[in-house]
């Protein structure tokens, strides 16, 4: 063998034993999440929200915080109609929908949708109005009260506050669809409505500006009211990612509730939504109440929710909880926590 043969072995050799060594780098590195988080970093994922509100906290702090990163998931958390959003669900526009009241509706007319997590299960709006409407009888005769969507939870909630004042919803409101949460309160400061549904911490903001709060949801009102919906053919084809999304929503949940986190999620608060520091911890304090323990919710929560689905809706056929809700991948995702 001559000298350049004798190179050429050498320099193979050289080459195979910093190949096994990145090799050895890589599986250590991918066994502590580094490097999937990056090769997954691509996936990208779109989330339908029906407004920008602390309803969907978890959501936020899990993108803020860097949890659906960890995943491997890019999670764009996009702002529509709930609607809308059930239709893109089901196109496959959007991969996920966090309204989960209006998917409990739309599965249960029959579209191939099906929630697959609660975040939150006590329905937490408050019905903002002008000065010079002290009361909800006020807004009889045809009031206008703006809400994130004509079918959504809100719109539901503003019915029953104002039949259980004694008004007759389907004369004596006129809801007007508003999607953002902030829109619907700069709507009720320039009196182009003259009531809102109000998600924290809006509530609050409307309160110092001197609006006025004609009561909230929360005492006639405990339903699924946030968490994860997915179209049947998204669980069929990507039960993987729609575990990961599960898996961090749930760490969202943890990550806000944690003390130890409490002055990171606050400064969150303030920043992303404009409050000073007495408001976001009053917000933090109401939001954290109302999230569920481990994503779930008793199925007679639900089946009640079904039943009140079926009345406004005229369905008259059984709708059973497998048709509206699916566990499955919550439950795996839980098992493996726990491990």
């Amino acid at each position: 063998m001559g000298l350049a043969d004798g190179v050429t072995a050498k320099a193979k050799r050289t080459a195979s034993v910093r190949l096994r060594r990145w090799a050895a780098v890589a599986c250590v590195l991918a066994a502590s999440g580094v490097l999937g988080a990056t090769e997954a970093a691509a996936e990208k994922v779109r989330v339908a929200m029906p407004s920008r509100s602390m309803t969907f906290l978890s959501f936020y702090v899990a993108d803020r915080f860097g949890l659906f990163r960890a995943e491997g998931l890019e999670v764009s958390l996009e702002v529509m109609k709930s609607d809308i959003g059930v239709a893109a669900v089901i196109s496959g526009q959007m991969d996920y929908i966090t309204a989960i009241g209006t998917t409990l509706r739309a599965a249960a007319a029959g579209v191939p949708l099906k929630a697959t997590m609660f975040t939150m299960d006590r329905v937490i709006f408050f019905l903002t109005a002008r000065p010079e409407i002290k009361t909800i009888p006020d807004l009889r005769g045809g009031k206008s009260v703006a809400v994130s969507g004509v079918v959504a939870t809100d719109a539901y909630g503003a019915r029953l506050m104002a039949k259980a004042a004694g008004l007759n919803p389907d004369k004596d409101l006129v809801l007007v669809a508003i999607p953002d949460a902030g829109d619907r309160l700069t709507a009720l400061q320039t009196g182009s409505v003259a009531a809102s549904m109000l998600s924290i911490p809006f509530n609050f903001k409307a309160e110092d500006l001197g609006l006025r709060n004609l009561g909230g949801t929360a005492d006639i009102m405990r339903t699924p009211f946030a968490g994860l919906g997915a179209s049947e053919a998204k669980l069929r084809s990507n039960p993987g990612q729609v575990k990961r999304m599960i898996r961090e929503t749930l760490k969202g949940m943890e990550y806000t509730q944690d003390p130890a986190n409490f002055g990171r999620v606050i400064s969150y608060l303030m920043e992303e939504f404009k409050l000073d520091r007495k408001t976001a911890e009053l917000s933090h304090r109401e939001m954290v109440k109302a999230f569920t323990k481990d994503g779930t919710t008793p199925d007679e929560t639900v089946k009640e929710e079904i039943e009140v689905i079926r009345a406004q809706g005229k369905i008259k056929e059984q709708v059973q909880l497998g048709q509206v809700l699916d566990y499955t991948l919550l439950k795996e995702a839980l098992a493996e926590t726990r491990k």
